[in-house]
């Protein structure tokens, strides 16, 4: 079966063709690489929000709730909330909202600071919550099966290789 990669090897290795007849070279492993990794990210970016969709959340709610669920509390307030999703104020508010609108949470003012909101995770979205996992849990580990345990454990490693020297290049195009 023809991966949903070729038409993008084979135009790579078109370019590659065409720098040859004139002479140049490119980092043809380099850029291999980084296609691939691209493009196993979008894949794997379009599986789980079909999965999500599926299950009748997106990938930020799900994520609320997750954040919301590791607190010992259940409870967050909305800065916090907003912090470790990396969004804005204005869209955790809106986050909110919606989980909220489901009943997943619940606000309520602080006992010290009655200023002071938190957003409390419910028993109904506990309950929601727990019910993704299973699915979810059992797609991730088809997905990863194609690996052997130490063939996942190297390719963590070289992951977080690479990852280090991002953050140590940061923008290479920058002067």
């Amino acid at each position: 079966m023809e991966s949903s990669f070729t038409p993008t090897e084979e135009l790579l290795n078109c370019r590659v063709a065409q720098q040859k007849e004139l002479n140049k070279s490119l980092p043809y492993q380099e850029i291999l690489l980084t296609r691939l990794s691209m493009h196993v990210q979008s894949k794997m970016l379009e599986n789980r929000n079909n999965m999500l969709r599926a299950q009748g959340i997106n990938e930020t709610l799900f994520m609320a709730l997750m954040i919301l669920d590791t607190k010992e509390s259940r409870s967050i307030q909305p800065s916090e909330l907003s912090s470790a999703l990396g969004s804005s104020r204005t869209n955790a508010t809106r986050i909110a909202d919606e989980l909220e609108k489901q009943g997943w949470i619940e606000r309520k003012e602080s006992h010290n600071d009655r200023r002071c909101l938190h957003l409390h995770l419910t028993e109904k979205g506990t309950n929601f919550l727990n019910s993704l996992l299973p699915p979810q849990h059992e797609c991730l580990i088809k997905l990863w099966s194609s690996l052997d345990l130490e063939e996942q454990k190297q390719l963590e490693k070289l992951m977080r290789k690479l990852l280090t020297q991002l953050d140590n290049i940061g923008d290479c195009l920058k002067k």
